[in-house]
């Protein structure tokens, strides 16, 4: 398979400066930083006078809810299917993915991507890239996506007013777990501190985003704590989402967001892997975070996912009981167990 022609910022704002009608999308089940960042750029793209429209693969998750009131999105097409996303290719001279580079993100859009006549560029902050675009400008030392929309707003002297440094702040603090992540560096504070000048509210957007749970998710949290397993003399921990659990707590998939994170707090633990039971015919979800000692995006992608170094996922098809083995032991492994 090959890879798209990797571009500098310059190549990129050129590219993004020269297109009239854009349409910018990322992957499914987005996160802060993916629907912060499509949603600032489709508003910095249309007060450049310029046509651009952001979809989303389903709605955003109650926690993101509020962004739309900043930047209300499109969602794809309900069917998903590629006849419909292809209609909406074919009306713009530019397609923006962000947030990633991987086809399998992409669900049934990417089938319409791939054939869609269109100059086609992402801009990402992942290792895990493929053909899915004509070209891409990754920056993999980057805590966020939302850190380089930034840095393209600045080269390209586009203007973020405080609704902009809103979305942008919300990407860079949910990737960088509220700037506690190791991949909160020098830059990633000094990012953050321009956005807090331009408007960004951190003490607002810590209430939105982390003080305003719903009892089916803090439900589901205490399940989780109280019943992940340790292995490897507790440096590994391991979450099993069962369907049945969810529906004791009254909880969707949707609001698993972060839970991976829990486990962590203890001290021992190095490494969590969480599986989440898919419904039939779909594939087990597969999240892995580490502190340190073993890099979780290598090992993702012997199952064809991949991420960061301390965050990473799959999806693995198969018996979902085989998946925990197969995974779980190989983290164990990667650890020296």
């Amino acid at each position: 398979m090959s890879r798209p022609t990797l571009i500098d910022i310059q190549a990129a704002a050129e590219r993004i400066s020269a297109a009239q009608r854009v349409v910018i999308t990322t992957h499914a089940r987005a996160d802060g930083d993916a629907i912060g960042s499509v949603a600032a750029m489709q508003r910095v793209l249309r007060s450049q006078g310029k046509q651009a429209t952001a979809y989303l693969h389903e709605p955003p998750s109650a926690r993101y809810a509020f962004l739309s009131e900043i930047e209300p999105l499109a969602v794809w097409p309900a069917q998903r299917s590629v006849a419909s996303a292809v209609d909406v290719l074919s009306s713009c001279d530019l397609l923006l993915v962000l947030d990633t580079c991987a086809a399998i993100q992409l669900g049934e859009v990417a089938g319409a991507i791939r054939t869609a006549g269109l100059p086609k560029l992402a801009i990402d902050h992942h290792i895990t890239r493929d053909d899915i675009v004509d070209a891409a400008w990754v920056d993999e030392s980057a805590g966020a996506c939302a850190q380089l929309v930034l840095h393209l707003c600045e080269q390209s002297k586009w203007p973020a007013d405080a609704g902009t440094a809103t979305l942008l702040f919300v990407g860079l603090a949910t990737d960088t777990g509220w700037f506690r992540f190791s991949n909160a560096d020098r830059q990633v504070f000094s990012d953050a501190s321009r956005l807090i000048a331009a408007g960004a509210a951190p003490n607002e957007l810590y209430e939105r985003l982390y003080l305003c749970e719903i009892l089916p998710r803090v439900r589901l949290i205490g399940e989780v704590m109280a019943g992940f397993e340790l292995l490897a003399d507790g440096r590994v921990a391991v979450i099993r989402l069962t369907r049945e659990m969810l529906a004791r707590c009254g909880a969707t998939r949707e609001m698993t967001e972060d839970i991976i994170n829990e486990p962590m707090r203890l001290a021992s633990v190095v490494a969590c892997a969480m599986f989440t039971e898919p419904e039939a015919g779909e594939p087990v979800r597969v999240s892995i975070r580490s502190k340190r000692d073993v890099d979780v995006a290598a090992l993702a992608a012997r199952w064809g996912g991949g991420g960061h170094a301390r965050a990473a996922g799959a999806k693995v098809s198969g018996e979902y009981a085989a998946a925990v083995r197969e995974i779980t032991a190989a983290l164990c492994r990667a650890l020296g167990a």
